[in-house]
């Protein structure tokens, strides 16, 4: 472990943790108040692959998504874990999300596109069936191979203000809204195909069954406007989503029914992580945050590759203008930061948190002016997640 950083002191009680999700198992790292030292807990679970955890204060319950063997729990902080995977299907789990607005309710997203609802954390799952209607299910497909995803749903954001209203991302077709806890749900699509520069991703189309690489083109960047990679959603102005997806940035105000592309550029439209940082040291309209995995020329071959050493882009007004931001970060890479290695903690000035698939977890206290590495060695990191413990 790093040295000793200064932090930043706040009011909000209780120990500040960071998860992180590995191919090789997890680890929680732990520090006080200010984040000037880290303690390591782990790894644990450590022929798993896990991709997501989170924790319920009230109860104080550990719960990991695994690509291996579904849900796990540890009720003694990462020591010891025990599945809880009674209902659930599917043993590919992505991503797991507690309702804030129903105690021991938390949903899990899984491969092949399956949402499900537990009512006692875990213990026992229901499949949300009203997803079968969905608009455009029958477009999803069954599964697919693209990258390393497939067909899931991989992310699930709660509306803070709404019960029963939640957002899911489908790998196959983008972000859903519903607004009666998964009984009906609106596909969120208007004004994402549109702003995609036709030559941004010039393809090697060789050995393909199209000839016309007009066509192809055409077809690729359809699907891939599908492709959303990560969503978050404002808790302080009430409608506001951004999503990252394979095509840009972009930006709703009316809970995801139209959206606006912000992105910094045409040669940094493709990224994985995005997050809003909203503490009290924050600006009123929040703090994005994005980091591209192509940062140059596009590349030739596909539209993913890691070009030039990492860096964090920071916008302070809901994307009109973007900073980038390396101080701190190693000046020669070649890595990447996937869709859910990047947190934000619940500390008045936010702290700023991604792991990469090369092992280091860098974190900011200052929203991006300065990162430091808290952890290294961790293998392909492919989840964070911070909470109050």
């Amino acid at each position: 472990m790093p040295g000793k950083v200064m932090g930043t002191r706040s009011n909000r009680s209780g120990k500040n943790v960071v998860g992180v999700g590995t191919t090789q198992g997890g680890y929680l790292l732990v520090s006080d108040s200010d984040r000037s030292r880290w303690k390591k807990i782990g790894p644990f679970l450590r022929k798993e692959s896990v991709n997501c955890i989170r924790y319920d204060r009230a109860s104080k319950t550990l719960l990991a998504a695994t690509h291996t063997n579904g849900i796990f729990a540890s009720r003694d902080f990462g020591k010891t874990w025990k599945q809880r995977n009674d209902g659930l299907h599917v043993k590919k789990a992505w991503t797991l999300e507690l309702d804030p607005h129903n105690r021991n309710t938390v949903y899990a997203g899984t491969q092949y596109g399956h949402l499900y609802k537990s009512a006692d954390l875990g213990r026992s799952w229901d499949e949300v069936t009203g997803l079968f209607d969905a608009p455009r299910r029958n477009e999803w497909g069954i599964d697919w191979g693209f990258g390393t995803v497939g067909l899931c749903i991989h992310t699930i954001r709660m509306d803070p203000e709404r019960k029963d209203s939640f957002y899911i991302v489908s790998s196959g077709m983008g972000p859903y809204r519903t607004e009666d806890a998964g009984k009906s749900w609106s596909l969120l699509d208007k004004g994402v195909k549109d702003t995609c520069p036709s030559d941004w991703a010039k393809m090697d189309f060789s050995g393909a069954g199209e000839t016309d690489p007009k066509k192809l083109m055409e077809r690729h960047l359809a699907d891939m406007h599908k492709c959303t990679h990560k969503l978050t959603v404002s808790g302080r102005e009430s409608g506001v989503v951004y999503q990252q997806n394979h095509c840009g940035v972009f930006r709703s105000s009316d809970f995801g029914r139209s959206w606006t592309d912000i992105s910094p550029g045409n040669t940094l439209r493709h990224g994985f992580p995005i997050a809003l940082a909203e503490g009290a040291g924050d600006a009123n309209g929040g703090t994005l945050f994005i980091i591209p995995s192509v940062q140059g020329e596009p590349c030739r071959k596909h539209n993913s590759c890691i070009k030039g050493p990492v860096a964090a882009y920071r916008s302070a007004d809901g994307g009109k203008s973007w900073e980038r931001l390396t101080r701190g970060l190693p000046k020669r890479s070649h890595t990447c930061v996937l869709r859910d290695a990047m947190a934000l903690d619940q500390m008045d000035t936010p702290g700023v948190y991604f792991g990469t698939t090369t092992g280091e977890v860098f974190f900011s206290r200052d929203l991006g002016e300065h990162w430091s590495k808290a952890f290294e060695g961790a293998g392909r990191i492919q989840g964070m997640s911070t909470f109050k413990a």
